[in-house]
């Protein structure tokens, strides 16, 4: 459980290329790879559950500032993005950027489960 802490993490300060390179394992990459598959280009894609299962929930830029849809609230478990973007929790109020390239598979172990709101990268 610990690696998974640390491979959430990397994946919001590390280049795509890194955090892509910090795990490895098959299923791992089977799992990124069904993420990419399912995020166009210029969304961010959240899932309910760890390794990009089920339906994603998708935001634009366009849609602008947006509160999480109700099974989402506080409960973002991974997420794949393709454009940059604003994770907001309201209480305490506390921002995470997120720029292309960044994912993580088990984001439960960090900011999925505080997170509210997503919005334009420039309001963090």
């Amino acid at each position: 459980m610990k690696a998974l802490v640390i491979t959430a993490t990397l994946m919001l300060t590390a280049t795509p290329t890194a955090a892509a390179a910090s795990d490895a394992s098959p299923a791992s990459q089977t799992a990124l790879q069904r993420a990419a598959a399912q995020c166009a280009a210029g969304e961010i894609c959240f899932w309910y559950e760890r390794d990009f299962r089920g339906t994603p929930w998708r935001w634009m830029p366009s849609n602008g500032y947006r509160d999480m849809p109700p099974n989402l609230h506080d409960h973002v478990y991974s997420f794949y993005a393709n454009v940059r973007g604003c994770f907001i929790d309201y209480d305490p109020r506390e921002f995470r950027k997120v720029n292309i390239g960044d994912y993580a598979n088990a984001y439960d172990t960090n900011f999925g489960t505080r997170i509210d709101a997503v919005a334009l990268h420039s309001a963090c």
